[in-house]
């Protein structure tokens, strides 16, 4: 079993347990009281036993990959793009499908109804017994996320800011609110308190539920695009594609634990009181978590922080308390460990914070405690953030060698576009901090750091941007000798013409080749297009030089090309004695035009193998048919 450590107060207070590991790609997951249910690539639900993890049943399979698993008392509910397909539980047997209006992305079970995203921004309502149907359309691009309540639906596109939307029950949703940009594509949920947004970048943005306006902003230890999210009131559970898992505390707004499921991307993630289930490529896993050894709920358990805070009534605990926090930040320090460090000694001054009253009666050591936390909160502050810029500058550097060395890189447009987002970010962060801490010799090294970083990020842009466009034009120039390629195949012109075409084409692709970069993605590119157009080349090359010599080559030699010949012409008397008997004209003129076919063919035979003599026979029965014509 694996207990390492998430942080929070001491070393042990919250840690998780694997629990077990369910060996199957799933990209959803529900459950109930009895049951576990995963939504898996292979199109199938799977259904397993909370006593003992073990697979209970497998659900009939679906017409596509399912996007969605749901239940409720009765029935599992699994969403596909085009079908909403029912089961009945126990007995696990199909009771059957509803068809969907508009193609779906995403789904949530709310109640008595289902709200599907779907394509083109639509937000579909299905009631689940009568499967009477609603959509409007609420974006312009696919709702890719959506999280709702008794009362809010909250959705969210990409390229768009998420929005939120007022249930109503007879019409079509009404706009509450359009959330800050900071969340513009990201994965929502929420509690009664605040929506959360999981931005690409890796933040989230937290807004409150009264002036929707933003309250603060998260982030996590381990940066990358957010994958998925689940809240309670008290806990908010962030998982990074990369593979971590944030434990945050929502009403303070820190991180209290991490999970590293050793770079596992991360699909789907859920709470189920003190147990998470986590769907990553390495399968599902069954995580507790516990504080100080015991089981944690975090559907229903309120703040750590603030319990452990009502307890303190004794001005040494709160010292002894605050002191222990700040030694356990100083060791993280010691060790590199610099954002651990942040939570420790923020923990410290949160503790001394909420245990004031007990502190009324040593006023002198709580302002010197207070001012030192603080002291040491800064240059942890300023150490973490170095840190982190060092990091970055490492991982740009190594993508713009990539572009000068080999003119490719493995990275996604979304990776290199996180990237950025992740620059500009920590860029301005910094300079904040910087002259927030100015009395403090790091922050000189901060703003060091910030300016290498800039000067570097503005380099590898420029970098990329070049690159990208290179590749861009090597994709255009594919796709139009594709759709002109198509198109003659479409118009059914000759093999001539479509060998000509393929010439042409192929010397433009040798000519872009020729100003291309050795061994780089645009290289590679046109190098494999050209490969293929020169393969269909050769083949139609062949096929029209083949055709062409067909008479050429059906016969070997003279002898063999004079025997035939002069088989044809002891026949043909006695098929143009036959001819004369037809008295139909078209049967007539069918027969003539296959003898004058094949003396058409004796004579150029004749003729590239020099038999004077049958020449003449021939020609002589080729009048006599032109006669018969007369």
């Amino acid at each position: 079993m694996d207990h390492s450590s998430m942080g929070g107060r001491d070393v042990t207070s919250v840690s998780h347990e694997s629990i077990s590991l369910l060996v199957v790609d799933a990209v959803d997951i529900d459950f109930d009281e009895k049951y576990l249910y995963a939504a898996c690539r292979d199109q199938h639900i799977r259904v397993y036993s909370k006593k003992n993890w073990h697979l209970v049943a497998e659900l009939s399979q679906t017409d596509s990959e399912p996007l969605a698993v749901d239940v409720d008392e009765d029935k599992v509910y699994a969403t596909c793009e085009k079908r909403v397909y029912v089961w009945k539980k126990e007995t696990w047997g199909m009771i059957g499908w509803f068809e969907l209006s508009y193609h779906a992305v995403t789904s949530s079970l709310q109640g008595d109804y289902f709200f599907i995203g779907g394509k083109e921004g639509r937000l579909i309502s299905i009631q689940k017994e009568s499967h009477e149907t609603s959509s409007w359309k609420l974006h312009k691009f696919d709702i890719s996320s959506l999280w709702s309540d008794d009362m809010i639906i909250c959705t969210s596109a990409k390229k768009e800011e998420p929005k939120v939307w007022l249930k109503e029950s007879d019409s079509a949703p009404s706009e509450l609110a359009r959330l800050d940009k900071k969340g513009k594509g990201g994965i929502v949920t929420g509690n009664s308190e605040f929506i959360f947004v999981g931005s690409p970048s890796g933040e989230i943005a937290v807004y409150d539920r009264i002036e929707w306006g933003l309250a603060k902003t998260l982030e996590p230890k381990n940066s990358g695009m957010i994958s998925s999210m689940w809240a309670s009131e008290y806990y908010l559970i962030a998982a990074v594609s990369s593979g971590n898992l944030g434990l945050w505390d929502t009403k303070r707004g820190n991180e209290i634990g991490n999970i590293d499921l050793n770079g596992h991307k991360i699909e789907f993630v859920t709470a189920d009181h003190d147990l998470l289930y986590v769907a990553s490529h390495a399968g599902i896993h069954i995580l507790q978590i516990k504080e100080a050894g015991r089981p944690l709920d975090i559907c229903s358990e309120g703040s750590l922080v603030a319990k452990e805070s009502l307890l303190k009534t004794s001005p040494y605990d709160v010292l002894e308390e605050s002191l222990k926090l700040e030694r356990s930040g100083d060791q993280k320090y010691q060790d590199g460990l610099y954002h651990e460090a942040v939570v420790e000694y923020e923990n410290a001054m949160r503790f001394l914070i909420d245990n004031t009253h007990a502190l009324l009666e040593v006023p002198e050591e709580r302002q010197a405690l207070t001012e030192e936390i603080n002291t040491r909160l800064g240059k942890a502050l300023l150490k973490s953030k170095i840190q982190e810029i060092q990091s970055l500058v490492q991982n740009i550097q190594q993508l713009s060698e990539e572009l000068i060395d080999l003119k490719r890189t493995e990275m996604t447009p979304d990776d290199v576009d996180v990237y950025w987002a992740t620059a500009g970010r920590l860029i301005k962060e910094s300079r904040v901090l910087a002259d927030a801490q100015s009395n403090d010799m790091l922050s000189f090294q901060l703003t060091h750091e910030v300016e290498k970083l800039d000067s570097i990020l503005t380099e590898a842009m420029t970098q990329y941007d070049t690159f990208r466009e290179t590749i861009i034009q090597a994709i255009a120039l594919t796709r139009q000798i594709s759709n002109e390629w198509h198109w003659m195949e479409k118009k059914r012109t000759s093999l001539g013409e479509r060998k000509d075409f393929l010439e042409t084409s192929m010397k433009r692709f040798s000519d872009a080749l020729a100003e291309a970069d050795p061994e780089s993605e645009v290289q590679t590119i046109l190098s494999s297009a050209l490969y293929e157009y020169t393969k269909l080349f050769q083949q139609i090359d062949w096929i029209i030089s083949s055709t062409e010599n067909e008479s050429e080559t059906i016969f070997t030699n003279r002898e063999e090309a004079s025997v035939t010949i002069e088989s044809l012409l002891f026949v043909v008397p006695k098929r143009r004695e036959v001819l004369g008997t037809i008295s139909n004209p078209e049967e007539h003129e069918r027969e003539r035009l296959r003898l004058l076919s094949a003396l058409q063919v004796a004579l150029e035979t004749a003729k590239s193998f020099k038999l004077t003599k049958s020449i003449k026979s021939i020609e002589e029965e080729l009048a006599l048919l032109d006669s018969e014509n007369e």
